[in-house]
């Protein structure tokens, strides 16, 4: 007899229900709700999880199954470090034998707590920190003295190597991000860059950078935000030459396999404009006039951002991001034909962290509930490592010191825990029928005597029915 694991999705799984004080009553109305509850159980179970079947030539004993990895991808931005201050120069000999090395890095422990529940990361590829210096390619904390270090004014973001590194090393799919970012003074364009002057020029300078990146990164690479906040930044007078937007499309896809991921990502404003314009919105329309030019578009990527207080108190309130207002957008832009990357997420603690943590499990159960959604990826996981005004509202997962805050605990209740999927088999048995999410799975059993283990790939578009023998198989060559 087969024994799964328990679907669990109800609001007191979490604990969080009863923490009260911190939780407008409004705010608890509108996810509470059973409408709301019957709409996001529904949709988990419908776009996350399917009925999968094993069998085997003959009878195995002691049969478990485990999930391994979602499909889905939950992720956080891998190019923040866990470190305070400025990198450690060491050796080019030491960084390529160790890339990781920091001052005060606990990476041990913050990479256990990051592959905990995320199997994805964002790697910075931002073109003033690859080639901070013209002809001068950066890519990891070396102390090649013809480099200048004080370009950046945050050091602590992990260079590309160091990042991706650290994405292998724990077996995190990396994502790339970006070729191509409008607002060029402050985050994107070297200074060298912006002295160009001539849009020719600067074209030019683009299109090697983009050539770069993808000459060091082809394979390891698989999926890019290929253009950074266009549409938001459309009039910010940093816009870096026509019709930039399509023609980075166009070289990131000359440059890069065919089969890579390619993603256009937007601010926070993504969802206001839908709600409020809907497919007239200056998102929706760059994105479809993309589509409709032939530009290789494989996904819509939206931020979530709450940069202040007052954002976050109206949504505690109920005033923004409603579970309404958060699955009319949602709808709206999977009408693109194009799946949904919620990229960037920043929630506040200065409500306090059970708000936080209210919220956050609350948006991560309705992404993960909508048919067009593929990914979420939470920004800064640890306090302190965020741009500009975000640090100060403490947008972490994990407090400075790496201790989890009770965000990081709804979020590994909900992906580590409630959506898991473990069948068990007391008994001698040829084959298993089960419901379970998709992903990879550990299948591990004896027969005659000898243990086996092997890893089965049940996708969203695999087939639900896999053939065991009784010599384990190249799991890579059938499945994945």
């Amino acid at each position: 007899m087969g024994k799964t694991a328990i679907f669990l999705c109800a609001c007191a799984a979490s604990g969080l229900c009863a923490a009260g004080g911190q939780i407008p009553q409004k705010m608890r109305d509108l996810w509470e709700n059973p409408v709301t509850e019957a709409r996001i159980e529904t949709g988990i179970r419908a776009n996350r999880m399917g009925e999968f079947y094993l069998d085997f030539d003959k009878p195995v004993e002691d049969l478990k199954i485990r999930l391994a990895r979602h499909e889905f991808l939950f992720g956080a931005y891998a190019s923040r470090s866990v470190a305070d201050g400025q990198p450690v120069k060491y050796s080019k000999e030491e960084n390529a034998a160790q890339p990781a090395i920091y001052a005060g890095m606990q990476i041990d422990k913050y990479a256990d707590l990051y592959k905990r529940i995320f199997n994805y990361g964002t790697v910075a590829t931002v073109w003033r920190r690859v080639e901070p210096q013209e002809g001068k390619l950066r890519w990891d904390y070396s102390n090649d003295e013809n480099i200048d270090l004080s370009y950046t004014s945050n050091p602590t973001v992990m260079q590309s190597d160091t990042a991706l590194a650290f994405c292998e090393k724990n077996g995190i799919t990396p994502k790339g991000h970006t070729f191509a970012w409008p607002i060029s003074v402050a985050h994107f364009m070297p200074a060298w860059a912006l002295d160009l002057k001539d849009p020719k020029l600067v074209e030019a300078a683009a299109n090697r950078n983009i050539r770069n990146i993808a000459e060091r990164y082809r394979g390891r690479i698989k999926i890019w935000d290929v253009v950074n906040e266009a549409a938001d930044y459309i009039n910010d007078g940093a816009i870096l030459y026509d019709d930039y937007v399509f023609k980075t499309f166009k070289e990131a896809e000359r440059l890069l396999p065919p089969d890579d991921v390619f993603l256009i990502n937007e601010t926070t404003a993504a969802w206001y404009q839908y709600i409020k314009n809907g497919e007239t919105g200056r998102f929706y329309m760059l994105a479809k006039s993309l589509i409709d030019r032939g530009a290789k578009l494989d996904g819509i990527g939206l931020q979530f951002h709450f940069f202040s207080d007052k954002a976050f108190g109206d949504v505690l309130d109920g005033k923004t991001f409603t579970p309404r207002d958060m699955a009319k957008p949602l709808d709206g832009y999977a009408k693109l034909g194009r799946p949904i990357h919620v990229t960037e997420i920043t929630i506040p603690t200065s409500r306090g962290e059970e708000a936080q943590a209210y919220f956050a499990r609350q948006a991560y159960r309705l992404f993960f509930s909508h048919p067009a959604v593929e990914a979420i990826t939470w920004w800064n996981m640890r306090d302190g490592q965020a741009a500009s005004n975000e640090a100060h509202l403490m947008g972490g997962l994990i407090k400075d010191d790496l201790t989890p805050k009770a965000s990081y605990r709804a979020l590994e209740q909900l992906i580590a825990k409630d959506w898991q999927t473990n069948v068990s088999y007391d008994k001698p048995t040829k084959s298993a029928h089960f419901e379970g999410f998709y992903g990879m799975y550990d299948v591990s059993y004896k027969f005659e005597g000898k243990e086996y283990r092997q890893k089965v790939w049940f996708g969203k578009k695999s087939p639900r029915g896999q053939k065991l023998g009784t010599v384990p198989i190249d799991w890579r060559k059938r499945f994945y």
